[in-house]
Parts: structure tokens; C-alpha cells; sequence
């Protein structure tokens, strides 16, 4: 006597190889959702033990071109609060506090309400002090 046949849909993968797929790229993997770039400017202020924050940051904006043009020394700062994270030793965010910058990197709502979250890729110093 045999059991019941399972039958699955055409294109049914477990969820782990479907996850693998997916990773190496593979043909009939599920669509990956791109997380742009993102890029603000901002002033460095020291944020706790180690921890950094953007303050008096633009609103983020999507980063269009693969080089984009850097923001000139004088554009406005904004109002946010943005806390750096990722490898902030790496890009010397420390020796930039109190210098307005052009950061650029993943950013990361915070579903509490609390500041969001900039996963660091990039930052150029635009003046030595934060100013206007």
C-alpha cells in the first residue's frame, strides 16, 4: 500500500534553497528589492561611547549616477538627526566632528521613532566647521 503523492507547484523550491538561489544569482531566483544609496549633508557630533551622529542633515536623497557631483562647501544644512553606523573607525568619522559632511550609505528607518540609521559607505569632509 502507498501513501498520498505530494504534489508541489511548478517552480516550488524550499525556502533555503530558494534563499540560496537568491544569494548566488542564480536563474529562477526570487527578485532581490535593491536598497539605494543614499547621500545627505550634515554636521559629525560625537553620540555616546564611540557612536557618532549627522546632525542639522539634509533630507536624504537617492544617489542617481554611479559618481555623483559633490555638494558644494555652502549648501544648507537641514534639521535631521541621522546616527552613523558601520566601520566609522575605517572612514576617520571621529577626526571629522564638528566638520560639515557629505555622507553617503544605506539608510535604516527606525520603526520606534527614534533617529534613523546610516550605514556609513562613504564621507567627504566640505568645510572644517559646520556652519549654515
Amino acid at each position: 500500500m502507498t501513501g498520498p503523492v505530494l504534489r508541489r507547484p511548478p517552480g516550488w523550491r524550499p525556502p533555503a534553497v530558494a534563499l540560496l538561489m537568491l544569494v548566488a544569482g542564480l536563474p529562477g531566483a526570487p527578485a532581490a528589492q535593491p536598497m539605494p544609496i543614499m547621500m545627505t549633508v550634515g554636521c559629525v557630533e560625537p553620540a555616546g561611547p564611540g557612536g557618532f551622529d549627522l546632525v542639522r542633515a539634509t533630507e536624504p536623497q537617492p544617489v542617481q549616477e554611479r559618481l555623483p557631483e559633490q555638494p558644494r562647501a555652502d549648501t544648507p544644512l537641514g534639521s535631521l538627526t541621522i546616527h552613523l553606523v558601520g566601520t566609522l573607525d575605517e572612514f576617520g568619522v571621529g577626526r571629522r566632528a564638528d566638520h560639515k559632511v557629505w555622507a553617503q550609505g544605506l539608510l535604516n528607518p527606525d520603526a520606534a521613532g527614534g533617529p534613523d540609521r546610516l550605514n556609513l559607505t562613504s564621507i567627504t569632509t566640505l568645510s572644517d566647521r559646520c556652519e549654515s
